[in-house]
This record gives C-alpha cells, structure tokens and sequence, in this order.
C-alpha cells in the first residue's frame, strides 16, 4: 500500500460517521416510489391518472418548502415521451399535467431545483 492510500485510509476509518450520514430511507407518504438524489434530498413520486406529483425533503427528511421547488419531468408511457412543466404545489411538492392519463408502467426522469440546488431522479413506476 503505498502512502496516499494509507492516508486515505486513514482520515475515511477515524472521519466522523455523521459526515457521511444520509439517514433511512422514507416510506412513501403518499402511494408514490421514494428515491434518494445524491445524498441530499430525497424524492417520492406518484403517477395518478394524469397527474405527476413529487414530494421533495432534505437529507435530514425535512419538507423543502413548495415555493423552493420547481422544473420539469421527461414522462415516458406507452413508448411515448413528453416533457411535463412541474409547478409547486401544497407543502413540499410539485405538479404537473399529463396529455393522458397514464396507464401500466411511467418512467419518469425529473429535473427540479429545490432551494436553488439542481436535483435529478429516475423513476419507473407503476401509473395509478
């Protein structure tokens, strides 16, 4: 082991564990797929009918205010792709409107901001 890697070693084995803490993963609060965005924010999405919604909380699961949210998702059904605007909505979400309600299985990719921070997500999830 050369010196560099026994250093790195070293500072990761005696780094504070809450450096690198993210906490559980949340149970879905409302029917939807929860999915953890780079350690900082995590994101539960629904699909019903034909309309998006996603929830948006902070690392430590706190809702990032509505009014802090906003973007877009890349909607997939049936083979058919179509960019839906996301507006906020109540508490921590945010909104949007399908052409047609959705059937089968969606996968979603979503680009927001939340608290002026970039966040993207993949989903596949079933439509409701």
């Amino acid at each position: 082991m050369n010196i560099r890697n026994a250093v790195l070693t070293t500072i990761l084995l005696f780094a504070s564990p809450g450096a690198f803490a993210h906490g559980d993963k949340p149970a879905p609060a409302h029917g939807g797929i929860v999915a953890e965005e780079n350690s900082e924010h995590w994101v539960e999405l629904a699909v019903v009918g034909d309309q998006v919604t996603a929830w948006v909380s902070d690392a430590d699961n706190k809702p990032v205010p509505a009014a802090q949210l906003g973007g877009k998702a890349t909607v997939l059904v049936g083979g058919k792709s179509q960019v839906v605007a996301l507006s906020p909505a109540s508490t921590n979400s945010v909104t949007g409107k399908l052409s047609a309600p959705a059937t089968g299985q969606v996968t979603a990719v979503l680009a927001l901001t939340a608290g002026g921070k970039p966040v993207q997500v993949k989903f596949v999830v079933p439509a409701k």
